[in-house]
């Protein structure tokens, strides 16, 4: 199972491995981030900082990383890729990597429960390769592509349950649910908060059948709930501690909308931007939605959830279908935010989502992402019903039928693109003398600064240089106002100047020269380098003009030192 997965996304991914360009994964500045995690846990703790705070991408403000999404564990797995590995083949490794992992474990966790290989097989392929995970992988969100520890929580928190009713191996499935928890941690607190959310009401609508079979005494339960407390509050006290008095309002949303980024209602059956068959009416359709492009990716086609349905109803009885159902169920009502959006008209019609939106953590939540858990439950039912097709239908019937489920499901060109990835290259000036000259931790603004339009290229440089200088602008989330998190920068003199360039554009009407070069002074700026572009000889005439002073020619790259004077 896991060849056959890896190789299907080695196959999805196939242009990224061919040509000699290095080309990172993704449609924006994501997948550059990620790599710059990666890149930062093993640097700073080898070189004696603190890795969970940092001033080196957004200078000379500190931004807590606990509040972005970076993951210290994946980190520490990737760190012998990135040795061995150029850095953007090794990012992209880790997402072809990560969708294969999702799919084998679902695999994995599914084939005690059916009678077939072939449907275990089927329900993984389903949940690592589902639209909702291609076009997160597309877009380079490595955080909703590292989604195999869902399946392992599926089977780390069963054994702690049965821990509890037979009364035994307390302290092993407690410490292992701990230990589950912190990897979730790391991979994604969003992930953790509505993961807990979905087995708390999955457990309340069982309630009736956990009663029938008698619930478990509580001097048998309170051990395990102990122990898996006190193994994550020991490994994550500091963490924790110093995520939560980091003066971030638990309870408000980030940059992402989590009113507007919800399913609408015919987003599961209408194909979209992700799929093939997405075009004419159903694109222009699917375009109405209130979130944001990348956020709507919930489609699973009428054909697979009729599926679904008969497996739901036709195996009530048996208890993987029962789990897919209200795990389905649960999670699509959820998803579909705090007010019905239909065909992205708002309602106004409340829906359960209202009841959690304004809580701590889950305030932060964005519900299309629950997505993931209807994907799963889904992929349950398949599974089970799978076992059901192969033992009552040919092979014809066979291949017809689930020919009819995944050909819905066939990519886009527009995401097969972002699977393509991007083509990056590293400036030689950044390994010139005269840029190695300067003194380790300098500050250096880069031009361009990282966008979303050029793929984060700054931060895939200073990633790339080894950390060597630290840089202004980074695309990481930072307090905003009101303390709510973004990852937009703050309106300055200098800002709009590095992002009109960046972009390509002129300089911002109403920017003065003595602002930009007050606050070049103010920051500290050792060094601002104009890299070789289209616009270069334009950019370069700008900088020149306003810095009042020609630049240092080095590899093609205008260098110009105490730009600030």
């Amino acid at each position: 199972m896991p060849i056959s997965y890896l190789l299907a996304a080695l196959l999805l991914t196939l242009p990224l491995w061919l040509g000699s360009q290095p080309r990172l994964l993704g449609y924006g500045a994501d997948s550059a981030m990620h790599l710059w995690f990666l890149n930062w846990f093993p640097y700073a703790i080898s070189h004696g900082l603190n890795p969970f705070q940092t001033s080196i991408a957004t200078h000379p403000s500190t931004v807590s990383l606990l509040w972005n999404n970076a993951d210290l564990v994946l980190a520490f797995l990737a760190w012998p890729l990135f040795r061995l590995l150029p850095a953007a083949a090794a990012m992209d490794l880790v997402f072809v990597l990560m969708v294969a992992a999702a799919a084998t474990t679902m695999a994995w966790q599914l084939r005690p429960h059916v009678h077939h290989a072939s449907s275990a097989w089927m329900g993984g392929l389903l949940f690592g390769f589902s639209p909702f995970a291609l076009s997160e992988l597309a877009a380079g969100h490595l955080t909703w592509v590292s989604t195999a520890t869902l399946p392992l929580g599926w089977w780390v928190g069963g054994h702690a349950w049965r821990a509890t009713r037979d009364g035994r191996h307390a302290v092993r499935w407690g410490g292992a649910l701990g230990l589950w928890a912190v990897l979730q941690y790391w991979v994604s607190k969003e992930l953790l908060a509505t993961t807990l959310l979905m087995g708390l009401l999955l457990l309340v609508l069982n309630s009736r059948g956990i009663l029938r079979r008698g619930l478990p005494p509580l001097r048998r339960l309170w051990p395990v709930a102990a122990v898996a407390v006190a193994v994550f509050g020991a490994l994550m006290a500091y963490p924790i501690i110093t995520q939560l008095t980091s003066g971030v309002p638990l309870s408000r949303p980030t940059v992402v909308s989590p009113t507007a980024n919800v399913v609408d209602l015919l987003e599961w059956v209408v194909p979209g931007y992700a799929q093939l068959m997405g075009i004419g009416w159903a694109g222009t359709l699917s375009l109405r939605y209130t979130g944001e492009l990348l956020e709507t990716d919930a489609y699973l086609g009428l054909p697979l959830l009729v599926l679904a349905g008969l497996a739901a109803w036709r195996l009530r009885a048996v208890p993987l279908a029962r789990l897919g159902a209200g795990l389905a169920v649960v999670a699509g009502i959820l998803s579909l935010g705090g007010h019905l959006h239909v065909a992205g008209v708002v309602t106004g019609i409340p829906l359960p989502w209202l009841l959690f939106e304004h809580l701590p953590l889950l305030g932060k939540a964005v519900p299309s992402r629950l997505t993931v858990f209807v994907v799963a439950g889904v992929a349950c039912l398949l599974a089970a019903g799978w076992d059901r097709v192969m033992e009552r239908f040919s092979v014809w019937t066979r291949a017809l039928i689930l020919g009819v489920a995944v050909l819905p499901l066939l990519p886009s060109s527009g995401l097969l693109a972002g699977l393509a990835g991007f083509p990056m290259y590293t400036p030689r000036v950044l390994s010139s003398t005269a840029f190695t000259a300067l003194p380790a931790g300098a500050s250096v603004l880069t031009i361009p600064i990282t966008t979303r339009d050029n793929h984060g290229l700054a931060m895939y440089w200073q990633a790339e240089a080894g950390f060597r200088y630290s840089q202004p602008f980074g695309y990481l989330l930072r307090p905003g106002p009101e303390g709510v998190l973004t990852d937009n920068l703050s309106p300055s003199p200098l800002a709009n100047l590095a992002t009109a360039l960046s972009s390509g554009d002129a300089r911002p009407v109403g920017v003065s020269s003595a602002a930009i070069r007050l606050q070049l002074r103010q920051l500290g700026i050792r060094a601002l380098v104009l890299m070789p572009s289209g616009q270069f000889a334009a950019q370069e005439a700008e900088l020149r003009a306003i810095l009042r002073r020609s630049p240092e020619m080095v590899d093609g790259a205008a260098v110009w030192l105490q730009p600030g004077g």
